[in-house]
């Protein structure tokens, strides 16, 4: 069995509700936008041409998939986002970590951090025993 293997549910109508609009979004974002986009630039250049017509939304989605895929058949690198999972660390590779983490600037500000708010938790309780120490000597 695969151990990275992702499951998604879907509770309820709610659940489709939410999947529906997810998917018209990424739709709208990636897709339509561009290809609206790609339209309109065309449109824009080549508006006083004769010989070359106007173009409508669907023309400008086809000629975004043309430039995306022709981009992506370019790409001779490694892709910019990859989706996957990382095998788990062990506990030295993890000891290991830490034992960096302590040593940076930003962790030493963290405990800094803490010490600042203990000795503010510290002052606002020392006034209330102080109040109390005084309230038993006016009782004697």
């Amino acid at each position: 069995m695969n151990k990275n293997f992702k499951v998604i549910t879907i509770n309820g109508i709610r659940g489709i509700i939410t999947l529906v609009f997810i998917v018209i979004g990424l739709i709208a974002g990636f897709i339509i936008s561009p290809g609206w986009a790609c339209m309109k630039i065309w449109n824009h250049v080549f508006e006083n041409s004769n010989t070359i017509s106007t173009m409508n939304l669907f023309e400008g989605i086809i000629l975004w998939a043309i430039i995306a895929l022709v981009l992506y058949a370019l790409n001779n690198r490694r892709p910019l986002i990859g989706f996957g999972s990382y095998p788990k660390l062990t506990p030295e590779q993890i000891r290991e970590i830490l034992r960096r983490a302590k040593n940076t600037e930003m962790f030493n500000a963290s405990k800094d951090f803490e010490i600042m708010q203990k000795e503010t938790i510290q002052n606002k309780e020392q006034p209330q025993e102080n109040a109390e120490i005084a309230r038993e000597e006016q009782r004697r």
